[in-house]
């Protein structure tokens, strides 16, 4: 299988440093800047699906919107963490440093932003849909994309699937 856009990932990985009003917009109401990377990654995709199985949300897109997909998603971890506390040791977003989600899989999984530092320095949570364990990587949300979709990603969460760039 092969995707144009994965050679387009890094080609555009550099801080351009230019404030988008959207993003401004967007910042403000959820009250916390985004990271670069992400932000990036929305500019030049969108809510974008990858390998037909990862999909990164957008505060602009009405299906894969991370505002409403994100409420929903830690509305239930909130429920679940009353029940089973342990499993949840980590803040959820609005809390400070608390996760928030950004990426979701048809498996059920969840690609979360630890939100404790500076947003360009935000690791990623990565966790299945009905287990505790998690994992973290420190790869930004587009180096990340990358190496899930050439199959470089070390996960014990996510598959390992294949694509070859395309033309």
């Amino acid at each position: 299988m092969k995707d144009p856009r994965i050679s387009t990932l890094l080609a555009h990985a550099v801080d351009t440093g230019q404030a988008n009003e959207r993003w401004i917009h967007v910042e403000e109401n959820l009250e916390v800047q985004l990271p670069g990377a992400y932000k990036r990654l929305i500019n030049l995709f969108g809510a974008s699906t990858w390998c037909d199985f990862l999909h990164v949300l957008s505060p602009f897109d009405f299906r894969l919107n991370l505002q409403a997909r994100g409420k929903e998603i830690l509305d239930v971890m909130r429920e679940c963490r009353k029940e089973f506390p342990s499993h949840y040791p980590l803040p959820l977003f609005p809390e400070r440093g608390g996760l928030l989600p950004w990426a979701i899989t048809d498996n059920g999984d969840t690609l979360y932003f630890i939100t404790q530092c500076s947003p360009d320095d935000w690791p990623t949570l990565i966790r299945g849909p009905r287990s505790p364990e998690f994992e973290v990587s420190f790869l930004s949300p587009t180096l990340l994309i990358h190496h899930f979709a050439l199959g470089l990603l070390q996960s014990t969460i996510l598959p390992t699937i294949r694509l070859q760039p395309g033309e």
